[in-house]
């Protein structure tokens, strides 16, 4: 029963506090990016991922 437990609050957290913390990092670095360098193959890719982050969580912003 604890190991259920410990198993559904590790995922908790990683829904609640790592994939919306990735979300917002992948967003800074490619404005960075653009700001720098304006669009090329990478910033698209970083878009990307974030797109795929934010499908993960379950919402759109």
């Amino acid at each position: 029963m604890w190991l259920f437990l410990r198993r559904r609050l590790i995922m908790w957290a990683v829904l609640a506090i790592a994939v919306p913390l990735l979300d917002w990092l992948l967003g800074k670095v490619s404005e960075q990016l653009k700001a720098r360098k304006g669009e090329n193959p990478v910033s698209r890719g970083l878009d990307t991922a974030r797109s795929g982050v934010r499908t993960l969580r379950g919402r759109r912003r």
